[in-house]
């Protein structure tokens, strides 16, 4: 026999908005009726311990919470920069899972090195975003000086060595290490985001969609990073931005996006799908980017930059993305080097406890004793 439990409906309620479903959708993934359902977010009685463990899994949230007698806050959305009707704007299950992530890792990071530690980190953003100002100017200026910072000369982006895989790794090292911005991976929806920055309170943060290829999740961390120094949050999808007015800030975002990885002293002038599949190469950009950047010098016309965008773009095979099934080397890659010698750092010293780490970490007890 099932005992029965009384739970605060207001937190089971919260708990689903959060994750992202309706009372439909909980309802049915946890099968149970949608009418049961609806009474057990009026009443919080009657509910059995299997229905509750069902939710919790579903809702991503351990037991405990539903026993609060307080609903906990609600998690701080990014601004939505995204150019999608009504009908298409509403998250998913997993990128609010990304956001609620997100938020967390960044508790953890400011609970081991202080807010003092960040102030004096993140000096650089002001800097630039002095130089940058109220109407988006010297863009190219700024792209240069973060160069600068990021230690990552255009000599060794273009050196024939250096694959696109590691390009980006290099790159997304560089601006934790230089910058003090983690760099989250987590796989959401392709046709909903291609990442977002989170700033709402230290440290910041840059998430990635894992789904894209490694030249779209490059740019994707340059655009991000230009919210950041503009001190924003945002929810974004550049390769949706081209020329719209209304959008005219993920414009500015992309275009600082390809100063810093194409500077303009570096290109070389072309009309032609071929050459700029190759320059594009070269650079361990997308042939989209490399056009983008023809056409904000002014060297290909709104005209031609389109017919150029169609035939790149019905021409360009799109990688399958590869992920690692080594449990250690995955949860490095999605919570980024900083993030995960942190917290095996804050372990060892037993700041922390194992179960902590694994939870962190999203890896088994046997898997951080192994580490």
């Amino acid at each position: 026999m099932n005992t029965e439990l009384k739970i605060n409906p207001k937190v089971l309620k919260w708990a689903r908005q959060e994750s992202g479903y309706s009372p439909s959708e909980i309802a049915d993934k946890v099968r149970i009726d949608v009418t049961r359902y609806d009474e057990l977010e009026n009443t919080g009685t009657g509910i059995t311990l299997g229905e509750l463990i069902s939710i919790s899994k579903a809702c991503k949230r351990q037991i405990a919470v539903f026993f609060l007698p307080y609903v906990p806050p609600e998690t701080k959305k990014p601004k939505d920069f995204r150019k999608l009707g009504a009908a298409k704007s509403k998250l998913s299950e997993k990128t609010l899972l990304s956001i609620r992530r997100t938020e967390r890792y960044q508790e953890f990071l400011l609970s081991q090195n202080g807010e003092k530690y960040y102030k004096e980190k993140y000096k650089w953003i002001s800097q630039l975003s002095q130089i940058i100002g109220e109407n988006n100017q010297n863009l190219e200026t700024v792209a240069t000086q973060l160069r600068e910072l990021l230690q990552f000369k255009v000599i060794e982006q273009l050196s024939d060595e250096l694959k696109v895989e590691d390009s980006y790794k290099k790159w997304r090292n560089s601006i934790e290490t230089n910058l003090g911005i983690n760099v989250f991976q987590f796989l959401m929806p392709q046709e909903e985001t291609q990442g977002f920055s989170y700033s709402y309170s230290y440290p910041y943060c840059v998430v990635i969609n894992n789904a894209y290829t490694s030249t779209s999740k490059t740019f994707t961390l340059f655009h991000e990073i230009f919210h950041i120094i503009k001190n924003q949050s945002g929810l974004c999808k550049p390769d949706d931005i081209l020329f719209e007015i209304n959008e005219s800030e993920e414009f500015i975002c992309n275009s600082f996006a390809g100063c810093l990885l194409i500077p303009s002293s570096e290109i070389i002038n072309t009309k032609n799908k071929d050459k700029i599949y190759e320059y594009a190469q070269k650079f361990k950009v997308s042939s989209e980017v490399y056009l983008r950047r023809l056409f904000t010098l002014g060297i290909v016309n709104k005209n031609e930059f389109f017919e150029l965008l169609i035939d790149i773009r019905n021409s360009v095979k799109i990688p399958e993305p590869h992920y690692s099934n080594d449990p250690i080397r995955k949860s490095m890659n999605s919570r980024g080097q900083n993030l995960f010698e942190t917290t095996i750092d804050a372990m060892n010293k037993k700041n922390i406890s194992y179960s902590t780490a694994s939870d962190i970490l999203g890896l088994k007890i046997n898997h951080i004793y192994s580490i």
